[in-house]
């Protein structure tokens, strides 16, 4: 049984895949696709679709959510519009994303949605890399937000007392880069912020997904897309 099974395509499944043989095998993901639209026919003979999200907010297993999306006339978006290259992944090119967003400018925008839309309530940023996520960190601190950041270099000891303040209320947001987009489980998230535009189905919706957690006394989640994703 394999969770988060799109990425069972990779060369290290693979490998896995043939040393198994016959036996039988499932793959479990909420999003079933690849950026590069490759068949996952290979490892598996059927797809098994589980309701449509709509279905699982209105049973509760799922929690509403409200979706603001960034002006499409505001400075950010008009060059993140600009943007047309690609990685030979298919989406965003970093160097592009960083050099293009990482500004005080951008970065402000940010914070004034923040403050429009969401001030004072618990949520995780998603930055382009380490240096977009710390202006992001810093810009939220000069509001008085309580705010943090995680990486993959985050040692692990660090990472979970990090991650324990922020589900106990002590930090407000956390700003990540690619921690927090599979897996996570935090209930009482209030918002999602998109700050690192993607091409990628399965990213986005596993970054959106981190907020749709259901919780006693939280009414609804709010995506902002900064990111015109």
């Amino acid at each position: 049984i394999i969770d988060e099974a799109h990425h069972s395509l990779a060369e290290s499944y693979t490998k896995f895949w043939k040393k198994c043989g016959d036996c039988w095998k499932l793959g479990v993901t909420a999003t079933p696709y690849r950026l590069n639209n490759k068949s996952f026919r290979s490892h598996f003979d059927a797809l098994v679709m589980s309701m449509e999200i709509d279905e699982f907010i209105s049973q509760g297993y799922l929690a509403k959510y409200d979706y603001m999306v960034d002006n499409p006339q505001s400075s950010l978006s008009q060059t993140i519009k600009s943007i047309k290259e690609k990685s030979s992944t298919g989406d965003y090119k970093t160097a592009t994303l960083l050099k293009e967003l990482n500004v005080p400018q951008h970065i402000q925008r940010l914070i004034v949605c923040y403050e429009q839309y969401v001030k004072g309530q618990k949520g995780i940023v998603y930055a382009i890399n380490k240096e977009h996520a710390h202006n992001i960190c810093d810009a939220y601190k000069l509001v008085g937000v309580e705010a943090v950041y995680i990486d993959s270099d985050t040692p692990k000891t660090e990472r979970s007392e990090i991650v324990e303040k922020f589900k106990s209320g002590e930090v407000d947001v956390m700003v990540n880069v690619d921690i927090f987009s599979e897996g996570f489980d935090c209930p009482d998230v209030e918002f999602i912020q998109l700050a690192r535009p993607t091409w990628s189905l399965a990213k986005y919706l596993q970054q959106v997904g981190r907020g749709m957690r259901p919780c006693k006394g939280k009414q609804e989640t709010v995506i902002l897309d900064n990111s015109r994703s």
